[in-house]
């Protein structure tokens, strides 16, 4: 029985691996804003380039290779740099391209058309292909510029505001995506000098196995509506049309698998960010995603958000008499913040995790269909539109 139980042991040993764990920097505490005078392309001593005047910055990464099943972690920081207000953001990866230069590569991509029929990098065309999305998050209401409490809008139920706002994501489903030289983009669309300052990066753990050998995960992306270049205006494109993409499944893929990302947006009561929608995605005209993106939660991100508009609203509230010790009930003005009201998809302070759906599909041509059937166009003011990605990873 000993002998059985030290072979059990050598046996384990032999597998196991010396796991080193890697920390790949990628931003720190860069700004993300906009200066008109800013040149397209410009960069610092940091090896940061800068586009539409700020509010793109790209950092060339070199990620190791990966021989074992590695987990990647993506950690983001922000902090307001003096712009007050909730700003979608969106860090990504594009491919590092031997013969052409970033600027090449950006000044491709910046497709743009009016037409709603047609919109350049929001699907796959030609060469060119939608920029895979990393994370998506949502700035604050001014954390860390206004954590002073400068602004005096501290509620009572909150000890202190914070000084930034962190995220954590699983992006393991990159694995093959982030080797080598590839480019590392954020996006946050503002436009204040103070702007966001972001500091990202990535956090590589090995599998403690040395037998667990890396899956070749092929990341195919097929559908981005978050704006890639100044001038792809995509607001309101839900409301035009569907987006159409056909895509190849090779012969021995498998688990194969659908994301999704969604957040509506568009001001005032009435506007898409407020209001729930309906949003569907069909793969060969079965329905895989078929819900309404919405959160509910958001007052609990209340203490990220000390920039946030506060208005007073009345109603009926019990409280306890101190002469009697009982319950009674009086009309009161209760404040409430902006960064409290329900979202489709998302919270000012919130990072947008990915729906995941398993695919069931044979090796071929395959056709996904992306709607929202109610989503709403421009009127009175507002600015609806939806920001949407999605792509497909699967093993070869």
């Amino acid at each position: 029985m000993k002998n059985k139980f030290v072979k059990v042991i050598l046996l384990v040993l032999a597998f196991a691996n010396n796991v080193t764990a890697q920390k790949i920097e990628i931003f720190d505490q860069v700004r993300v804003n906009f200066e008109e005078s800013r040149k397209d392309f410009s960069s610092d001593n940091n090896g940061y380039i800068y586009f539409g005047g700020g509010q793109y910055v790209f950092k060339k990464v070199t990620f190791p290779k990966q021989k074992l099943n590695t987990k990647a972690e993506l950690s983001v920081t922000v902090i307001s740099g003096g712009d007050r207000y909730d700003r979608a953001g969106s860090i990504y990866v594009l491919p590092v391209d031997k013969n052409n230069s970033l600027e090449d590569v950006v000044k491709n991509k910046k497709f743009a058309s009016n037409e709603f029929t047609k919109i350049k990098t929001v699907v796959p065309e030609g060469n060119f292909g939608p920029t895979v999305e990393l994370m998506r998050f949502m700035t604050t209401f001014g954390v860390g510029f206004f954590s002073n409490d400068s602004l005096k809008r501290k509620p009572v139920y909150i000890p202190y505001w914070e000084k930034e706002v962190k995220w954590k994501e699983d992006i393991s489903q990159f694995s093959t995506l982030l080797q080598g030289e590839v480019w590392i983009g954020v996006h946050i669309g503002n436009y204040t000098k103070g702007g966001h300052i972001v500091s990202a990066s990535v956090n590589l753990t090995p599998s403690e196995l040395s037998c667990d050998v890396a899956k070749n995960k092929v990341v195919v992306p097929i559908l981005n509506t978050d704006p890639f270049g100044t001038n792809q205006g995509n607001d309101e494109l839900f409301a035009y049309k569907d987006f159409q993409v056909e895509f190849n499944l090779p012969k021995g893929a498998k688990n194969a698998k659908l994301y999704y990302i969604t957040t509506g947006h568009g001001g005032h009561s009435e506007g898409d960010e407020f209001v729930k929608k309906q949003n569907i995605a069909k793969i060969d005209d079965k329905k895989v995603i078929d819900f309404i993106p919405w959160r509910d939660d958001c007052a609990s991100f209340r203490r990220f958000n000390p920039g946030t508009g506060v208005w007073l609203k009345k109603r009926v509230a019990p409280y306890i008499q101190e002469e009697t010790g009982t319950y009674t009930t009086k009309e009161i003005e209760e404040p409430i913040a902006s960064s409290d009201l329900s979202r489709s998809n998302w919270c000012p302070g919130s990072n947008v995790q990915p729906m995941v759906v398993p695919l069931d599909l044979k090796a071929g041509k395959h056709t996904a269909v992306f709607s929202i059937p109610e989503a709403q166009k421009n009127a009175n003011g507002t600015s609806n539109h939806w920001m949407v990605s999605s792509y497909i990873v699967y093993e070869l």
